[in-house]
């Protein structure tokens, strides 16, 4: 396991000590939490931005009409 050292300034600590008092957890937990919270957010936002750029071509509209017609076929 890795081991990450952190400056925090008051406000922050006084944050992360409720969250974590609030949740029960450690505060290596609550910490472990938000990196994959943080990871996970990133992650949608990748997809937003990948499926408005498909969106907007043309040839990938195509494509994917291609793919849900033989869906709908496989389907039936």
């Amino acid at each position: 396991m890795t081991t990450v050292t952190v400056r925090l300034d008051d406000k922050t600590r006084k944050e992360l000590e409720q969250v974590a008092e609030e949740m029960g957890e450690s505060i290596s937990e609550v910490v472990r939490k938000a990196i994959h919270l943080a990871w996970f957010t990133t992650m949608q936002e990748r997809m937003r931005k990948e499926s408005a750029e498909i969106a907007s071509d043309p040839a990938e509209r195509e494509e994917a009409e291609r793919i849900r017609e033989w869906a709908r076929y496989l389907a039936s």
